[in-house]
């Protein structure tokens, strides 16, 4: 006799591997439970909720505000370095201020557009490694100090880090399927920064950070790296329909987030009205797999 799991509380539940054709979930809360290599061909899974739990949920958020803290304070210390350059009596290490401040804007554009690593080994490297060679070249030369020149690889070196963890740090509140937590995440960040000693910079950074990892969850290419951070904590603990037969299955009017689909059979599902996030693979909300 096939069991009603309708209108259950079946968080963190384990299905694996088990026959469960036409069998009814529907209504239920299906956060964390494991369905992988089930059969549930024919399965009503109408109105569930997928997902991560309210307590992985508020420890990964915890996770990735502090991670945005940490981003928020590297981004004070790269603000401040390039505001010290400006403010130097030095005119070559001012005119590497100003020339740090345009690098900055390009990295990010850039990063926004084509990806951290190719940002990093096409852009970033090449601009560091010129840096290093034309103060070497002018301390040598007796052109001057060369300061300019180191104080710009270490405002890019502090640029690099901050939006690397920035972006980090607003994936894993992405992930969460949360608009809220992923705004909190974000502007708790700039706020520290700023709180800090950070400047408008800051908070630009912060923003910058927030677009980045919102386009690389969106399945952007060359954001690879964040989206197996989305992956892993969706596979690890979201709902897993990992090798699962779901042909046929009714999934209408449900909030699928933080599910894993992978190797699974959707042949003929019925998505009805559901609302797809963070799902793998990668899904826009509202589209389909």
């Amino acid at each position: 006799m096939t069991v009603d799991y309708s209108k259950k509380n079946l968080q963190k539940s384990s299905f694996k591997n088990e026959n469960l054709v036409r069998t009814s979930f529907a209504g239920s809360d299906l956060r964390g439970a494991d369905f992988s290599g089930a059969d549930l061909s024919g399965a009503n899974l109408s109105k569930v909720k997928t997902g991560i739990t309210p307590l992985n949920t508020s420890l990964i958020f915890i996770v990735a505000l502090v991670v945005s803290l940490l981003s928020g304070y590297v981004a004070m210390l790269a603000g401040t370095t390039i505001q010290n350059m400006l403010n130097s009596v030095d005119s070559k290490v001012r005119t590497a201020g100003i020339v740090s401040i345009i690098l900055v804007v390009v990295f990010i554009a850039y990063y926004y557009w084509k990806g951290g690593r190719t940002v990093i080994r096409n852009f970033l490297i090449p601009a560091i490694l010129i840096s290093v060679v034309l103060g070497v070249v002018s301390y040598l030369a007796d052109l001057g100090t060369g300061r300019g020149m180191l104080f710009l690889v270490l405002a890019l070196l502090l640029v690099i880090v901050m939006v690397t963890i920035g972006t980090v740090a607003r994936a894993l509140a992405g992930v969460l399927s949360s608009t809220f937590l992923f705004i909190l995440v974000a502007v708790g960040g700039s706020m520290f920064g700023t709180t800090v000693g950070g400047g408008i910079g800051t908070v630009i950074m912060a923003i910058s950070c927030a677009l980045i990892s919102k386009r690389a969850l969106g399945g952007a290419d060359g954001f690879e790296s964040l989206r197996k951070i989305a992956s892993f904590i969706t596979g690890k603990w979201g709902t897993s329909f990992r090798n699962a037969n779901l042909a046929n299955a009714d999934f209408s009017s449900s909030k699928i987030h933080n599910a894993d689909f992978t190797n699974a059979d959707l042949s003929s599902v019925n998505w009805g009205s559901s609302k797809k996030q963070n799902c793998t693979p990668v899904v826009g909300q509202h589209s389909e797999l």
